[in-house]
């Protein structure tokens, strides 16, 4: 009996374990057009069981691969489930990218996914648009990078009225390109399917021959 309740309570840690044990990448790898934030502010508030990152007109200082008209800035603002930030699926997730410069916008995108590995909160944004958006492709990658550690989850360090010290980057996502079969594969296949009728006509003449 004692036996059975310490696996019970073991298999309750690893179903319920909290979810600041783990990273929770996207995964997604990123290439040039890139904005730059050296230094911005993150604004963190709870409206419980929601919370909401946000911070305006955080100054770029560096693009490699676009040239944005004069002074450029970026807004974002990402609202998320406590409970699971990566959650795409909960009614709270929503959010926006703004990059405004001299000009007007230079790019726009609507959330799509969240990702997370230690002191890095990663925001994908698509259904670009402005005048910049065409050099991004379909999809960009933003990176939250938070001066202070806040752990493998930084969603567990924020806490309500945060304001919190950041670099920022923005890149566009790498599509990702089919790996193309080798010529010889579906030759091989056919040859393996030529081979199974064969066999089971030598089977069934087989049969028809003991009888």
């Amino acid at each position: 009996m004692k036996l059975q309740m310490t696996a019970f309570v073991f298999l309750a840690g690893l179903v319920f374990a909290p979810a600041s044990a783990f990273a929770a990448t996207l995964g997604l790898q990123t290439e040039a057009p890139t904005l730059t934030v050296g230094a911005a502010v993150i604004d963190y508030i709870e409206f419980a069981p929601d919370g909401d990152l946000s911070t305006v007109a955080a100054e770029v200082d560096d693009a490699s691969g676009v040239l944005p008209d004069g002074f450029t800035t970026i807004d974002f603002g990402v609202g998320f489930s406590l409970f699971d930030p990566t959650d795409g699926a909960d009614p709270a997730f929503a959010g926006f990218l703004d990059v405004i410069d001299e000009s007007g916008q230079f790019l726009a995108g609507d959330l799509t996914a969240i990702g997370f590995t230690e002191d890095v909160i990663e925001l994908q944004f698509n259904n670009l648009s402005g005048t910049g958006a065409g050099a991004f492709g379909t999809s960009v990658l933003m990176l939250v990078t938070f001066d202070d550690p806040l752990g493998i989850n930084p969603f567990a360090g924020l806490f309500d009225g945060d304001a919190l010290g950041a670099s920022i980057s923005i890149a566009s996502v790498q599509a990702v390109t089919p790996i193309p079969l080798p010529g010889a594969l579906p030759l091989l296949g056919a040859g393996l399917g030529v081979l199974v009728i064969l066999r089971r006509r030598r089977t069934a003449s087989s049969r028809s021959l003991s009888l």
